[in-house]
């Protein structure tokens, strides 16, 4: 899975930025979600072209082992 970033970034006149590079689809929204609760009301929201990119699935493989 792609590491994702996150940059918040405060501005003077009480306005807080936060841009989140290496999302895919909807998962930029639950990264923030938290940190939007805790700023209050999101007056703007701008999204990028990552938005509408369908996530890579991701498979995990488990080798199993015989004993002798």
């Amino acid at each position: 899975m792609a590491m994702k970033k996150m940059r918040i970034r405060i501005i003077n006149d009480d306005r807080t930025e936060i841009g989140v590079e290496g999302g895919e689809a909807g998962d930029c929204l639950e990264l923030t979600q938290a940190i939007e609760r805790a700023l209050g009301q999101v007056e703007q929201r701008e999204l990028t072209e990552d938005y509408e990119k369908e996530p890579v699935p991701v498979y995990e493989h488990k080798i199993e082992r015989g004993g002798l």
